[in-house]
């Protein structure tokens, strides 16, 4: 066997992320990727104008120049951001893209962070907070979207626990169908939390899915137990609302959901729009195939704190059908311009690839699966049209809206499953498989974390110089005795918005 596909093999087949990166680091060597990523030319990026805002910003932060900074730094960001974000500048090396991109950013951190902590002669702390606030608002936040996919979606259990080993797991969470199940877990916990939950899995309740009785399966117009999920739900979510679980935590996590009739319009549910909904009912109807579990009713803790159903009689399925990955209502609702999507939908996973590489051949894939889904989509709205009187017309309905969906994001994870789990994606896991799906999460995340880390590096920063900003400012007037707090931040922690 060659070095270079020893190498590969044993890329694939790493048990950690040092060991990965320590393969990585070697492979980027040998095929040269390490010298590509020191060379500052390339077609890519505007690396002659990058090269001089690195140096005029440094020289400004030499020279403590901090009202000339803060003007040099937007304009800066408007310049160079959106040509340092292109795929392909992350498609060349396996460590992470060219260096003089990386310095950049990290340039632009210090300067944020400066200014931040900085006194600054032309602005008072005040002030300095509401450009800070204006600057992350304007800038956007990033989101990670956990898709549907049976038994494949225990996978994203993998992805969030390497995302937090990094820092990197963005506050904005969406979760759809069985990714809602993961979704609602990073709601109610926080990351010491989830760290423990995800280091001892033989603990937690990975098995869904159990047949009903032959006797059970007409009235329940449906193959599969809904108490065996809801006994999944309470064992990995708990009783959370919406609204309890984000103040705990912080996070704004959103599960979608879609109606079982026509009457009513897909819901996205999160502490916003249904702050009292139980996050565990939320994810009960996210999961309900039609066909494999029945249509469910979504419960809220009223007043009383009694568990009574918000919406009694409207009845609601997997989200899925509606928006596996809902980027539009997200944007809207929590300010987000960046998703990094957790995809493990199986009519998906097959043609995720061909997106994310370059060449004729996967040119020519991309456009033949195009042609094929934009074909299909047409004919399922022509019968929808034609036939949607019968009785089965509500099916045409679910798959019309399966296809007509945009499933990938920014930047997209996703596992590359052996042709023979394809069978699997509705069976529950053994603990082998449930710890190889997991492991899969892990190995197909390492590779995306430099691009992860670089693109959401600066809305990191704004938010944490906005936090730190506002952390000050209070310290200070709780110091000269003043109880009364004038609160500019628009931090939604501090007020969450009701329905």
């Amino acid at each position: 066997m060659s070095s270079l596909r020893r190498l590969k093999n044993n890329l694939k087949q790493s048990n950690n992320y040092k060991q990965w990166l320590d393969t990585a680091t070697e492979l980027d060597l040998i095929t040269g990727m390490t010298s590509w990523r020191q060379h500052v030319e390339s077609d890519d990026y505007p690396y002659e104008l990058l090269n001089m805002h690195i140096k005029q910003l440094q020289s400004l932060l030499d020279d403590k120049n901090y009202a000339e900074l803060s003007t040099f730094v937007t304009e800066s960001l408007y310049l160079t951001l959106g040509e340092l974000s292109k795929p392909q500048l992350y498609q060349q090396a396996l460590c992470g893209t060219k260096v003089c991109i990386e310095r950049y950013l990290d340039l632009i951190v210090l300067t944020l962070n400066t200014l931040c902590d900085e006194p600054l002669a032309s602005l008072n702390e005040y002030d300095k907070l509401k450009q800070l606030i204006q600057a992350e608002k304007n800038f956007g936040r990033p989101a990670l979207m956990l898709s549907g996919g049976g038994t494949f979606g225990i996978y994203h259990n993998g992805v969030i626990s390497t995302l937090i080993d990094h820092g990197l797991l963005p506050n904005v969470i969406s979760g759809t169908s069985m990714g809602s199940i993961t979704a609602g877990m990073i709601a109610c916990f926080h990351d010491h939390e989830l760290k423990t939950i995800l280091a001892t899995p033989e603990n937690s309740h990975y098995k869904p899915l159990k047949r009903l009785n032959l006797s059970a399966i007409w009235p329940q117009k449906a193959l599969l137990d809904p108490e065996q999920l809801q006994s999944c739900l309470e064992a990995n979510i708990g009783d959370f609302t919406f609204l309890e679980a984000f103040k705990k935590t912080g996070r704004e996590v959103s599960i979608t959901v879609s109606p079982a009739h026509s009457g009513q319009k897909p819901r996205i549910l999160n502490y916003q729009t249904t702050p009292h909904v139980l996050i565990a009912s939320a994810a009960k109807a996210s999961c309900s195939v039609p066909g494999l579990f029945p249509a469910s009713q979504l419960l809220e803790r009223n007043e009383q704190g009694e568990i009574v159903p918000y919406l009694k009689g409207e009845l609601w399925v997997d989200g899925s059908f509606a928006s596996d990955i809902p980027r539009r209502r997200i944007s809207r609702l929590n300010n987000v311009n960046f998703f990094i999507v957790s995809q493990a939908n199986p009519h998906i996973l097959p043609f995720v690839s061909y997106r994310q590489k370059t060449g004729v051949a996967a040119t020519l894939k991309e456009i033949t699966i195009a042609s094929v889904y934009a074909q299909g989509n047409t004919l399922l709205k022509v019968a929808r049209r034609r036939f949607n009187k019968q009785p089965w017309s509500s099916w045409l309905n679910h798959a019309s809206f399966l296809l007509d969906q945009d499933y990938l994001g920014d930047i997209d994870i996703h596992p590359d499953f052996p042709p023979s789990w394809y069978l699997k994606f509705m069976i529950n896991p053994s603990d082998d498989e449930r710890d190889y799906l997991l492991k899969m999460g892990e190995r197909a995340t390492w590779p995306k974390l430099s691009m992860i880390r670089d693109q959401t590096k600066i809305s990191h920063t704004l938010q944490a110089c906005v936090q730190r900003l506002t952390a000050r400012l209070t310290d200070d007037k709780i110091t000269s005795g003043q109880t009364k707090i004038k609160t500019l931040s628009v931090n939604k922690k501090n007020k969450p918005l009701q329905a």
